[in-house]
């Protein structure tokens, strides 16, 4: 199996800059995160080898279901699962997407890479660059947005939860802007201020209070739109 690495350690310049960029917009991203040994082989995976669940918001509940199982449903059964999705988005609630929890049954490589994101590396960098060293662990997920997949504005700050910044590792190479799926920055008022394409083997980190969307893949986008996601934790 492929073992998976960090790039060489960020200097103290970059760090401190990391830090400061942070500080002031909540948001910072790393580029060239893994190295190029590991991020290819971790990209065939998520591309290749896992099955994902569609999650979605329906009837103001999040719920989920396989392609096979909506595969089942018939033709007006399923118009109208994706009529009750869509209709919930045009209000901006909702979301549509293909998830895969890290979890002891997920292909080796998935599970190396959240170990990695845990690791004693990652987990220092990421308590400089926020200057919160209270910071204990991660969770994490593998995300697949197809054409048409889209998540609304919101915010990752729940009531009870632990998160305090979330991090997209992006796994599409090549990707283009007008494909959609651009992790979109808002004010409070529903303002936009700054998109983030998808940059393969980026590390984006920002604050569990900014709001944010990822825009829906576009028609005409040859391919899905691949990344690992979570939230660092307290």
């Amino acid at each position: 199996m492929t073992s998976l690495t960090i790039n060489p350690t960020l200097t103290e310049t970059e760090l401190q800059a990391l830090q400061e960029e942070f500080s002031e917009q909540g948001i910072v991203r790393i580029f060239d995160f893994l190295s190029v040994e590991s991020i290819e082989p971790l990209a065939r995976c998520l591309s290749q080898d896992l099955n994902f669940t569609n999650a979605f918001f329906l009837d103001q509940q999040n719920r989920e279901g396989s392609d096979e199982q909506i595969a089942q449903l018939n033709n007006q059964q399923r118009r109208e699962l994706y009529q009750g999705i869509y209709k919930l988005a045009a209000q901006g609630q909702g979301f549509l997407y293909g998830r895969h929890k890290v979890e002891d049954s997920s292909p080796e490589l998935l599970k190396a890479a959240l170990e990695l994101i845990n690791g004693e590396t990652c987990l220092s960098t990421i308590k400089r660059i926020t200057d919160n060293h209270a910071i204990t662990h991660a969770d994490g997920q593998a995300t697949r947005y197809r054409v048409g997949d889209f998540l609304t504005r919101h915010v990752d700050n729940l009531p009870g939860e632990t998160r305090k910044y979330a991090y997209v590792l992006g796994l599409s190479p090549n990707w283009h802007p007008d494909w959609g799926g651009l992790l979109q920055m808002f004010e409070i008022d529903g303002t936009p201020t700054k998109a983030f394409m998808p940059v393969f083997n980026s590390l984006t980190l920002f604050d569990v209070n900014k709001v944010h969307s990822v825009t829906s893949i576009a028609p005409f986008s040859p391919r899905s739109r691949y990344s690992i996601t979570g939230w660092f934790r307290t």
